[in-house]
């Protein structure tokens, strides 16, 4: 066996036992440990684990691993080789191989860094993960490149632990930013209060993003800093196990996990940085905020849930 099948094999095993519900030491993702010297070996960084108060912890754990998985590989692999060592309920190998391509370069070596986990939809059997990740590629002559993406990961489950049911998306291929965008696009993209996922950078690229959502953003982040998970590519294109297309899927929505350096997820406060960006979208006119907090005016404009105790969902301008 050679040395990338037999690492390979090894990253497959982990993800194999990651399903059993038991705890680890919590650690976060950590871009100090020094790279493996051969580029046999792939690029390796410490696995994620989601803060202790995620109400679906375990769930996020997975997902987080599969992620990873996915973009950790040694020089020489090809997409095929990677969608092997996972196993999806839901699709064949080939399908997968289709959907991890952007992200399989066999003339380096790769990994993943894992910076966050949101949830885009739960019910009692179905868990749907956006999982931010840092990807990290190397080539032969030592070169790094790295991108943020956006890894769209349902699990499912029967009575027993979280499985991997498919992957979605691996968050777009890179595209080059347009020599002329347009002012709103320009000012989001370089804000450094704004921290897009290159995936999001990539939507805006391409001209799929809402210019008054832009400039919400923008007008956001002149009180607070706050890093962006989605805005389209990554996204399930429908509301959550229903058939309604998601404002993401049109380029309408933003979301966002954490605000002036603090999770969301720990702001649920009536006095937080998170609370007050929320309800200052609303009273600058957004069409629809949805938080972990029912903020004025209510009804349509405002809702609150399950899924969305771990982030702020933005829509600007109600759909055409």
């Amino acid at each position: 066996m050679t040395a990338r099948a037999l690492s390979l094999l090894a990253l497959a095993i982990v993800i194999a036992g990651c399903g059993n519900g038991q705890d680890e030491p919590d650690r976060r993702p950590d871009s100090t440990n020094p790279p493996a010297k051969s580029p046999a070996e792939p690029l390796r960084f410490a696995a994620y684990l989601p803060p202790m108060d995620e109400p679906y912890r375990n769930g996020k754990r997975i997902a987080a691993r599969i992620a990873q998985r996915l973009l950790t590989y040694p020089q020489g692999t090809t997409a095929r080789e990677v969608a092997e060592t996972v196993s999806p309920a839901s699709m064949t190998t080939d399908q997968l191989r289709r959907v991890v391509a952007p992200v399989v370069d066999p003339a380096t070596r790769s990994g993943g860094e894992v910076n966050y986990v949101q949830l885009s939809g739960i019910t009692t059997t179905s868990l749907g993960a956006m999982v931010v990740v840092r990807h990290h590629q190397e080539d032969g002559s030592g070169k790094r490149s790295a991108w943020t993406r956006v890894v769209d990961v349902r699990l499912r489950r029967s009575g027993g632990p979280w499985s991997l049911d498919k992957v979605a998306s691996v968050g777009g291929r890179p595209t080059p930013k347009p020599r002329n965008l347009p002012a709103a696009a320009t000012k989001a993209l370089e804000n450094p209060n704004i921290d897009l996922p290159d995936s999001a950078r990539w939507d805006i690229y391409r001209g799929r993003v809402d210019r008054q959502l832009l400039q919400a953003l923008v007008d956001g982040a002149e009180d607070h800093r706050f890093s962006i998970t989605t805005i389209s590519t990554g996204h399930p294109p429908n509301v959550w196990a229903t058939t309604r297309q998601s404002a993401h899927s049109h380029g309408y929505a933003a979301d966002i996990y954490a605000v002036d350096g603090a999770l969301v997820l720990d702001q649920r406060t009536p006095d937080s940085s998170a609370r007050r960006l929320a309800a200052a979208w609303l009273e600058r006119g957004a069409a629809q905020v949805g938080s972990p907090w029912l903020l004025p005016p209510g009804g349509d404009r405002s809702f609150t849930d399950e899924v969305h105790q771990d982030h702020i969902h933005l829509q600007q301008t109600a759909l055409p």
